[in-house]
């Protein structure tokens, strides 16, 4: 039986019948409710070396080594550590913004931060440790355990005037905790271009 159009829910309206992206969001036990009593964060001067991201229209660190820019493909931007023993590393990566768009930019980051998931291993969980806004978005610190390890992260949404926000994503596994520094880097230095 085909589905009619009728049935098919608008993009990004529901992912099932009677349930909006952010009710899935807070079914979603990997994810706890980000509450008013997260910290905000003072953020590292940002970086004075940039990439330019045309395609989302934000400019982004460059970091130092031991982080290298590596092919970006699927993302339009990525700088990676070297691998670890494990088979993880570190990883910023730019790209326009791979879910719906909410009304507000504190949602989406939080749909963001959940998307980014994907690219931890199976059966990571998020801690919430720092939330706020920035100049056209939003901004999330957090921590992502699976096992006994655990990563830092975060994500910043930002409008840089395209047809959809840009998202700048960075997670540094504990392996590699030595460059959990550079998270504020990152998330202090996503700006507009211009």
């Amino acid at each position: 039986m085909t589905p009619t159009a009728e049935a098919m829910p608008s993009p990004g309206s529901s992912l099932a019948p009677g349930y909006t992206a952010m009710q899935a969001l807070y079914a979603d036990p990997r994810v706890p409710k980000l509450t008013g009593r997260i910290k905000r964060i003072s953020l590292a001067s940002p970086s004075r070396k940039v990439v330019k991201d045309s395609r989302i229209g934000l400019a982004v660190p460059n970091l130092s080594k031991p982080w290298k820019s590596y092919g970006a493909a699927p993302f339009t931007s990525k700088q990676v550590l070297p691998k670890t023993r494990a088979g993880l590393r570190g990883m910023f990566v730019t790209c326009p913004l791979p879910i719906m768009r909410q009304k507000s930019p504190r949602d989406t980051a939080l749909l963001a931060a959940r998307w980014t998931l994907n690219h931890h291993p199976e059966g990571s969980r998020i801690t919430w440790l720092a939330s706020q806004p920035v100049k056209r978005g939003w901004m999330l610190v957090y921590r992502v355990k699976y096992g006994k390890h655990q990563s830092r992260a975060a994500v910043v949404v930002m409008d840089g005037g395209m047809s959809k926000p840009g998202l700048a994503f960075v997670t540094v596994p504990d392996s590699q905790r030595k460059q959990w520094r550079d998270i504020s880097r990152v998330v202090a230095g996503v700006r507009v271009l211009g």
